[in-house]
């Protein structure tokens, strides 16, 4: 065998060791079976640590790197959650979803599903308030997901439109464009959130929000994370908006998705335009 192909053997053989899921022992019969390579072939018996002993510092760090990943995309559901519990549903999830992307960002892109699909079933007693105090860890991960992206996408620093006022006759002769940015995180969630979140981010007493289906934003302005509470017809305006890009089009395709009148729908959004602007929902030209 050529030296380079042996490098490369011994190289795969590692990342097998290093990135399969389970504990030692599997990882090392997956490296076997796939390279016909024992860790006794590779790594030299001497010193004063075992070989399965070096082989674990290897192992084990890599799952620590990757927890590390996932402390830091979700530091608001572990500290609410606490260490144990997080780090439990974490290795859980790093099992089921290891890394496949370039970037660890996506990393934990899925883990608001995982803990969907995961979480308790047919509590005892069917006590409907523990019911629900498990699906509130979904929904804190869903809105920790959406402000990482908010951070991420492109936003509206560097456009020169200034926030401006419209005029109601422009809208209605169809002459102001519409567009959102990137950074717009749109949520459909189980409870409110902002006020909970904002308490577990500051380590402040708080109250557990009650279930009750509520609307976010979540964007970003002058670099700063913005979180909005909407109602449906906001909400659904603004994913009409995503497609649109012709603001008259957009309320009447609204009106109609939401069964009321175009005219009644225009002079809402023409007082919601403030707040859109002021927390970076919408730019208008």
């Amino acid at each position: 065998m050529a030296k380079d192909q042996k490098l490369a053997l011994l190289q795969n053989w590692l990342k097998t060791v290093v990135m399969t899921p389970g504990h030692l022992p599997q990882k090392l019969g997956q490296a076997r079976h796939l390279y016909a390579l024992s860790e006794m072939d590779v790594v030299a018996n001497e010193g004063k640590a075992s070989v399965y002993t070096r082989l674990n510092v290897y192992s084990s760090g890599y799952l620590m790197r990757l927890l590390d990943c996932m402390y830091a995309d979700y530091p608001i559901s572990k500290k609410f959650m606490g260490d144990e519990v997080f780090d439990s549903f974490a290795k859980a999830y790093l099992l089921y979803h290891p890394s496949t992307s370039f970037t660890l960002y996506d990393l934990g892109k899925a883990f608001p599903l995982f803990l969907a699909k995961t979480k308790p079933q047919g509590m005892v007693g069917d006590d409907q308030q523990l019911q629900d105090f498990m699906d509130l860890p979904v929904a804190l991960t869903k809105l920790e997901r959406a402000r990482q992206e908010a951070i991420r996408a492109p936003g509206t620093e560097d456009d020169t439109q200034r926030d401006q006022g419209i005029n109601i006759q422009d809208i209605l002769f169809n002459i102001v464009k519409v567009s959102v940015p990137a950074c717009l995180q749109l949520l459909e969630l189980e409870f409110s959130m902002i006020r909970f979140f904002t308490a577990v981010y500051r380590g402040e007493d708080y109250e557990l929000p009650s279930p009750q289906k509520t609307f976010l934003a979540v964007s970003r302005k002058n670099y700063k994370v913005t979180m909005t509470e909407l109602t449906e017809t906001q909400y659904i305006l603004l994913t009409v908006c995503q497609t649109e890009d012709n603001l008259y089009d957009a309320i009447t395709t609204t009106a109609s998705l939401c069964k009321v009148s175009a005219s009644i729908l225009l002079a809402d959004v023409y007082l919601w335009i403030p707040l859109f602007q002021k927390n970076g929902l919408v730019a208008w030209s």
